[in-house]
């Protein structure tokens, strides 16, 4: 019996001894104990979350939006709020020191550290060889695509003459979280993102559209780096990666169902949806309020004005307090915010046949959405065979048929931003807020460059703020 206990004890100490050093085994900051391809693998199966709605900001200097069931007299009563300066354009608040955190910010360098994470493991990692090039592409379009969108947002709008001397931001490509990263410019940031979606990258992820709308396939590869290159003006470069995506995917969302369902429903693994990233809510545009402009861009004859009914002015008028705005409810919308679909691609590849000289190729892409978007739609075709319509006319008819396909999602700011650089499309805009005034935003205002957060530039000196 005594020699029974003495073994139990023995056995006791034993296991204790092997909690400890279990509890020793401290794991660095941003380091992990990941090491085989499954592992790894997991880490791209997420549901994309930047965490703040476009509609909170974005889609706000740009008035596409007036936030989301936002009341406008009240957010005008505080001059001393982002909300302020969004609305009424209001340059001289001191944006860097109300922007004490970023949910959006903090949330991409999350997932690209995901990514580095993915990078850096994988070569060594347990498991089958073969899966490992491709899930090293799709981590490297991915962590492309999160750049590419914080460039968009915290930096000056892409301009070949001067990217050399404007700032850009820190190109993350390690998985050391405590080491500080350094801001590039803006040219060497842009270097960065077309290398990590290159053609050899884009040829490793899966040829087929994989219906998973939050793996990256290289129809979402194509659209990645079409939009790069647009977004860099490089538009000649931009269309045969922005068909090809077409060619992979082109389904379209077919909204004229409305008629008979009278409902919206749009889930996150539609077919058109090349990944899906939404933003702080699993509904989209739920809450948003339309600017009085935008709502006139509406088209007589839009399916979801229509049928759905769920854009409502008297709860604009209710909520936000100016007469003509209208916010949407209805619950079965799950727009894609910052992830890409073949819908929105068609815009591209439109904007690029446009811009290279093709004028009745891009419009012929425009009236295939509008199509499924418009009861009854004039034929912007028809138009061009009747009065031989020249670019800036065409831009201008893509331009507000895009504006509302694109509603709740980046598309907008970052087009207005691009735009803006241009001199034949750069304009001033003004927002109308009934009693409340008139506000308008220059093309070259700094509203258009968000401030880095001052929980990442109190300690990383290089991080100074882009406007």
């Amino acid at each position: 019996m005594n020699k029974i206990k003495t073994i139990l004890a023995l056995s006791v100490v034993l296991l204790a001894t092997v909690a400890c050093e279990n509890k020793l085994d401290i794991i660095p900051k941003g380091k992990t104990t990941l090491s085989k391809v499954a592992d790894l693998e997991l880490l791209l199966n997420q549901e994309y979350s930047l965490e703040t709605s476009p509609a909170m900001d974005l889609s706000m200097v740009c008035n596409e939006s007036l936030g989301l069931m936002e009341s406008v007299p009240e957010i005008l009563s505080l001059t001393n709020t982002l909300n302020y300066a969004n609305m009424a354009y209001d340059a001289s608040v001191n944006r860097a020191v109300l922007t004490q955190s970023d949910a959006r910010y903090s949330a991409a360098y999350r997932y690209i550290n995901y990514m580095n994470v993915i990078l850096d493991k994988m070569p060594d990692a347990e498991g089958d060889d073969s899966r490992k090039p491709q899930l090293m592409a799709e981590a490297r379009i991915l962590r492309a695509y999160f750049h590419w969108l914080l460039v968009n947002i915290h930096a000056q709008q892409y301009d070949a003459n001067t990217t050399a001397n404007k700032g850009g931001i820190p190109y993350v490509t390690d998985t050391d979280v405590t080491a500080q990263k350094t801001k590039l410019t803006l040219e060497e940031t842009y270097q960065h993102i077309l290398e990590d979606c290159s053609e050899e990258v884009i040829e490793l992820l899966p040829a087929d559209d994989s219906g998973n709308v939050l793996r990256a396939d290289r129809a979402f590869g194509n659209a990645v780096r079409a939009k790069v290159l647009m977004q860099m003006k490089r538009y000649n470069e931009a269309l045969p990666y922005a068909l090809e995506a077409l060619r992979i995917n082109g389904k379209i969302e077919d909204r004229s169902e409305l008629v008979n369902t009278y409902s919206w429903v749009l889930p996150q693994n539609i077919a058109n949806n090349y990944v899906y990233m939404r933003g702080s809510s699993r509904v989209s545009p739920t809450m948003l309020t339309l600017s009085v402009e935008s709502v006139g861009l509406f088209e007589e004859g839009d399916y979801v004005v229509n049928y759905d009914g769920g854009w409502n002015e008297m709860f604009g008028m209710m909520f936000a307090g100016i007469p003509g705005c209208q916010i949407y409810f209805g619950w079965s919308a799950q727009g894609n915010e910052y992830g890409i679909n073949s819908d929105r691609m068609y815009y591209t590849a439109a904007e690029c046949y446009i811009r290279t000289g093709e004028i009745r190729k891009g419009l012929e892409l425009v009236d295939r959405i509008r199509s499924y978007r418009v009861e009854d739609y004039q034929s912007f075709v028809e138009l061009y065979d009747m009065e031989s319509l020249n670019e800036e006319t065409a831009m201008a008819l893509m331009q507000s048929a895009k504006w509302i396909e694109c509603v709740g999602s980046y598309e907008n700011f970052f087009d207005c931003k691009r735009w803006n650089s241009e001199e034949r499309y750069k304009r001033t805009i003004t927002r109308n807020l009934d009693e409340y005034g008139e506000y308008s935003i220059a093309p070259d205002s700094p509203l258009w460059v968000f401030p880095f957060p001052a929980n990442a530039t109190r300690y990383n000196t290089s991080l100074t703020q882009n406007y």
